[in-house]
């Protein structure tokens, strides 16, 4: 059996704390945890640390710990410059890179970037292939 963490990614106070961060993480390696997790929310109630700026000062303090975003929202990125992103951090981070894509939930995430999605549906998503 493999057990994963969640990295703290909120800020409540707005101040973040890198050696903390950094004990933590090693901690959690040191005790045998097979991933760290988090997630894209760049919207929201309190600062959020960014997934992939994390999962990379992550990866520079641990060595075998794996790293993964449960969720990128897909439609908030140029897929070729996040492909980008990701492959270099799978690099520099040895192969420990996980990474969930998705489509995003609600339209009022998307109304704040200027973006219009259509609803998808399981039969639009049956066409694809």
């Amino acid at each position: 059996m493999r057990f994963a963490l969640s990295i703290p990614q909120r800020v409540a106070d707005g101040t973040f704390d890198p050696a903390r961060l950094r004990d933590y993480l090693i901690r959690a390696e040191s005790l045998g945890f097979h991933s760290a997790w988090m997630q894209e929310a760049v919207l929201s109630s309190a600062p959020t640390l960014a997934p992939l700026e994390l999962m990379t000062f992550a990866a520079a303090c641990t060595e075998q710990l794996r790293l993964g975003c449960a969720v990128f929202v897909s439609p908030l990125h140029n897929p070729v410059h996040l492909a980008k992103s990701i492959s270099t951090l799978d690099q520099l981070s040895r192969g420990r890179i996980e990474v969930g894509m998705a489509t995003g939930g609600g339209g009022r995430m998307f109304s704040a970037f200027g973006l219009i999605l259509p609803a998808l549906s399981l039969a639009s998503l049956k066409d694809c292939g």
